[in-house]
Parts: structure tokens; sequence; C-alpha cells
């Protein structure tokens, strides 16, 4: 059985006042108290995680440190974890209704490559982060961000099956616990395509910042949630982003 953690990003450094920097912000003061607290509820919990995986955007990356360091377990990085445009979708299915599409593909990817030293490549991301895999579920340049420009749904959730399909893979009939650091948009695809649910334009399944969601997977392919935004590891005051209290 594969025990997967989804768990959100903590809180990024531009969602606080006075954010001037790059557009691949990283983790604020407020965030990377959430994501010790993370690191924290794995310790507390006691079952020890295998492997913990992260996207390859910094606010993600931040997140998943910590467990990391403190449980001291292997870490992949894995561009198709990464974020989505989903509020973009509706224009995405224009422009391919118009025809369209593929030139605003090009024009997006080709803006996201001129900002290479905000995005640094898979191959230089354990100048920052010591301890890093890099290797991939599947090919993926070693310049990671542009192919994420102008997502569709379509791709959006066709990275998500591509993505379960390797954890299947890597873990056929092993007992594992992984964590599995990514974001609101893509990680309510995941959980999506984990339940088999319909695809959609919205977050069906919500998250506020550094919340811990679980799925299993057994053996024979079906999945059961256990878990779903859970928020224990934080104080009231400590939660953002996709709650009400």
């Amino acid at each position: 059985m594969i025990r997967m953690y989804v768990v959100r990003h903590a809180q990024p450094a531009d969602q606080e006042p006075g954010y001037s920097g790059n557009p691949n912000a990283p983790l604020g003061i407020h965030g990377k108290k959430q994501a010790e607290c993370v690191a924290g509820q794995f310790v507390r919990w006691g079952s020890k995680l295998d492997a913990i995986y992260s996207s390859s955007l910094q606010r993600a990356l931040m997140t998943a440190e910590p467990t990391y360091r403190q449980l001291g377990i292997p870490w992949h990085v894995w561009p198709a974890l990464s974020e989505t445009g989903r509020r973009e979708w509706p224009k995405m299915r224009q422009l391919e209704l118009d025809g369209q599409y593929i030139a605003h593909f090009e024009q997006q990817s080709g803006i996201k490559a001129g900002q290479g030293e905000f995005h640094p490549k898979l191959s230089h991301l354990h100048r920052t982060f010591p301890g890093v895999q890099v290797e991939q579920p599947y090919e993926w340049p070693d310049d990671w961000a542009p192919p994420l420009e102008a997502e569709t749904r379509e791709k959006t959730y066709n990275r998500a099956q591509q993505v379960i399909a390797a954890f299947k893979q890597k873990y056929e009939n092993a007992d594992v616990r992984i964590a599995v650091v990514c974001h609101g948009a893509f990680g309510s695809v995941l959980i999506n395509e984990l339940m088999g649910c319909s695809p959609c334009d919205h977050n069906r399944f919500s998250q506020a910042h550094s919340a811990i969601s679980r799925i299993d997977i057994a053996d024979d392919g079906e999945t059961s949630m256990r878990m779903l935004n859970y928020l224990g590891h934080l104080t009231p005051d400590m939660i953002t982003e996709g709650v009400s209290l």
C-alpha cells in the first residue's frame, strides 16, 4: 500500500506585505514557521516517511526542506508536481478553439525561458538545497519551467495521471509512506485523479497553506481518502488561505 500525504506548500513571501522579489517566490516569515510545523507533525505521528517528493518551485522546496532535515529521508524533486495556472484554463480553451493556442504557448514558454535566473536548472538545485535528488518519473528538460507555461486543463490532468502512474510503478507491491509537497491547484487535481472524480475547472479539494491530506492506494489500485486539509499542526492564528474559522 502507498500512503500518500499530499502537502500544500506553506505561505509564500509574495503574500506578505512589501514583497518585491522574483516571480519564483520563497516562503515568507510566516510560511517558514508553517513548514517547520509540517515537519514536526510528521515526527509526532511517529510512522516515519520513506521519502518526500516536492515540486521544483521554491515555495514547495522550502516547505519540504524541514521534513527532509528532521527525518533524514530521500528527497526527490519533480517539476511534474509544480503548480498550474488554473484560472487561465478557460482562456486556454478559447485559444484552442480559435486556433491560436500553439502560438500563445510558444510565446509564453519563450518568456519563461528568458527568466532562467529565477528558476534554477534541475542540475543546479543541489547548490541551494543540498541532498535533493532530481531524477524524473518521465522525461523532463533541465530547464524545467517553460513546459509548464500556458498549461491547459487537459495537460494538467494528464500530468497528474503520469505522476500517479509513476508512483504506482515505483512502489508496486510495496508498503510505503510518502509525502508529496505541491500546490493548491495541482494538489486538488492530483487528489481529484486519485479519487476518480471528473475533471473540473475549480479546486474541488481545497487546502490551506501547509495543510496535509492523506490518500491510500491499495495494491489492487483502489484508493481511499483518510484525511483532507488537516491543520492540527497549526494554531488558529497560523492558518492562512483555504479555511474559515
